[in-house]
């Protein structure tokens, strides 16, 4: 309960105007941040390829990452993932500065299954709204702190943490997820119709600004 927590916490780095809500996406990965980013994927998932992500690279303390996974049968399975320890780790020797990328250590990991069904609404209804928030031809922005990285449809979309609008309900879903994967067994279905709620509220967000 604790991460999830901690990840709606929010940031407040606004820039760019969508309908009556600011954000700071944009497509790809923001300068000099692929080679860190890509690290902590390949920890969290490998050779796997979600068919949703979001890893979030904070300006302190360990990377963490949510992905959906499916299977060949249908299934799908939710993993939220956390660095054992930071991945991005700077080395200061005498007059140098460095950084090491500390890949080999073994994350946390949990991993459930998921409802296909809401799986695929989270694909549809984030590819959406991510494709609103950050149109094509809108670079990632150059950022200082943390980052946050959704991947959906093999399409990245990097920026700061969302503060309001279609962003701050991803979030709000994102903590859901989180709390699914670490909670009891008992609770995930309370978990998956409140994420429906907020699936439900996010479809007006969006019909309500293309409109």
């Amino acid at each position: 309960m604790m991460a999830a927590a901690a990840f709606v916490a929010a940031v407040p780095a606004p820039a760019f105007a969508w309908g009556t809500c600011n954000v700071n996406l944009g497509r790809g990965w923001p300068p000099a941040v692929g080679n860190y980013g890509g690290a902590v994927e390949k920890l969290f998932d490998g050779q796997a390829q979600p068919a949703l992500s979001l890893v979030t690279l904070p300006a302190r303390g360990v990377e963490t990452g949510i992905s959906l996974l499916p299977s060949e049968r249908g299934d799908w399975t939710l993993r939220y993932s956390r660095a054992e320890q930071r991945v991005y780790n700077r080395i200061e020797t005498g007059q140098r500065i460095g950084v090491e990328l500390r890949t080999a250590q073994t994350p946390e990991t949990f991993e459930i299954p998921i409802p296909a069904a809401l799986a695929q609404r989270l694909l549809s209804s984030w590819s959406s709204a991510l494709g609103q928030m950050s149109p094509q031809g809108r670079d990632a922005p150059v950022i200082d702190g943390e980052v946050l990285s959704f991947v959906v449809n093999g399409v990245r979309y990097s920026g700061t943490r969302p503060t309001c609008g279609a962003g701050e309900l991803m979030l709000q879903q994102v903590a859901l997820l989180i709390e699914a994967s670490e909670g009891k067994e008992k609770k995930r279905e309370k978990r998956w119709n409140e994420i429906e709620s907020s699936l439900d509220e996010l479809q007006q967000t969006l019909a309500g600004t293309a409109g």
